[in-house]
């Protein structure tokens, strides 16, 4: 299996505050995977880039949400 390193800006769920903030994330449908074209649906404002041992996504913000 090919692993890619998790980037230095990662969120990685890796304390109550942090799991908390990305179960939100993928509660609300901010978090997704990019398309082949590298390319997010739209409203997802953070893209999934692997999982931490918890089960949890391991994300990275590429928008920000505009209220």
């Amino acid at each position: 299996m090919n692993h890619k390193p998790i980037p230095k800006d990662a969120i990685v769920p890796d304390t109550p505050e942090k799991e908390s903030f990305v179960r939100g994330l993928v509660d609300r449908g901010e978090a997704g995977w990019t398309d082949r074209e590298g390319k997010l649906p739209s409203g997802v404002t953070h893209e999934i880039v692997g999982h931490a041992p918890s089960g949890l996504p391991i994300v990275i913000e590429r928008r920000k949400k505009l209220f």
